[in-house]
């Protein structure tokens, strides 16, 4: 979280903090924002697939 972390805020001193989300969306360093941000996402998707496969599992034994 800290790399996404700078990554973010290179973007943010980039294009400035007041800047429209366009300009967040078409900085050069966002597509290492995105890059970051989707490591640890997979990992929360797993996690909520396997959360998910567990209560599923316990519905059927019950």
């Amino acid at each position: 979280m800290k790399e996404l972390g700078r990554a973010y805020s290179a973007v943010q001193e980039s294009v400035g903090r007041s800047a429209p989300d366009e300009g967040y969306l078409k900085a050069e360093e966002w597509g290492s924002v995105i890059a970051i941000a989707a490591r640890p996402a997979q990992v929360m998707v797993t996690n909520d697939l396997q959360a998910a496969s567990l209560v599923q599992e316990q519905r059927q034994r019950s």
